[in-house]
């Protein structure tokens, strides 16, 4: 019986690539099944979804001939990034819920600080410990919250700079999709928090996101009314990517 699951897998394979209208493939790998062939508007490739949803990216993003090739041999990816698994009516193609934020972002002390409470769940500004503020600048405890924030979401190489008294600029490597919306998360939780830091107020956070080969992966100007409405899920990371990223 066990031997029959491997044929059973490929044959259900096999079949689900029948429906497939078009195979695109970016150039970091990731894969999307589309009712048919990108188009180019305005700079951007408008890529329309089996599941009817629109997603925008930078035509460079896409490798073309791997595209063609793929979709010309019938092949869909069984690993399909679903931009809405929590709506999805199909099981069998639903993705693992992903942890929410808190498990992934801690804002853990760094040398020299007070320990917080261990049972306090989430740190705010009201219980952190209070720091000398540079005029004109964010303080650096709070950015070293973000780079350490940045990196437990699986984001290394970085560089985080204060632009103002309440402002920041994020220049992150994301690779892929959900990288890209492992930033826009930890960015808004961190935000409406003011990274844990008495005193300091994060107004704008500017997220300029780049693949390892210099492609463009998002730009986008993160204001404290975007993180709040991220952080009380008003707004989906998939929705906030589409009406705010910047090219």
């Amino acid at each position: 019986m066990r031997k029959a699951l491997p044929i059973v897998a490929l044959t259900s394979l096999l079949a689900a690539s029948a429906f497939a209208s078009y195979t695109i493939v970016l150039k970091d790998g990731t894969r999307y099944v589309a009712k048919s062939k990108w188009t180019v508007t305005n700079g951007k490739a408008l890529i329309t979804l089996e599941s009817g949803q629109t997603l925008q990216l930078d035509p460079n993003l896409i490798d073309a001939a791997q595209s063609e090739k793929l979709t010309n041999l019938g092949i869909r990816d069984a690993t399909i990034i679903n931009l809405n698994p929590v709506q999805s009516s199909n099981p069998a193609s639903t993705r693992p819920a992903q942890p929410s934020l808190g498990t992934n972002v801690h804002l853990r002390n760094l040398p020299g600080e007070t320990p917080a409470p261990k049972a306090t769940p989430t740190p705010s500004s009201a219980n952190a410990p209070a720091v000398a503020l540079k005029a004109g600048a964010v303080p650096d405890m709070a950015i070293e919250k973000f780079k350490v924030a940045f990196e437990n979401v699986g984001i290394f190489e970085q560089n985080v700079i204060s632009t103002g008294g309440t402002s920041l600029r994020a220049e992150l490597t994301a690779d892929n999709e959900e990288k890209v919306f492992n930033a826009i998360s930890a960015t808004s939780f961190l935000m409406v928090r003011n990274a844990g830091v008495a005193g300091a107020n994060l107004e704008m956070v500017e997220l300029f996101m780049k693949t390892t080969n210099g492609g463009a992966a998002g730009r986008f100007q993160m204001t404290r009314a975007d993180a709040e409405a991220l952080d009380k899920h008003t707004i989906s990371q998939q929705e906030y990517f589409v009406r705010k990223v910047l090219y």
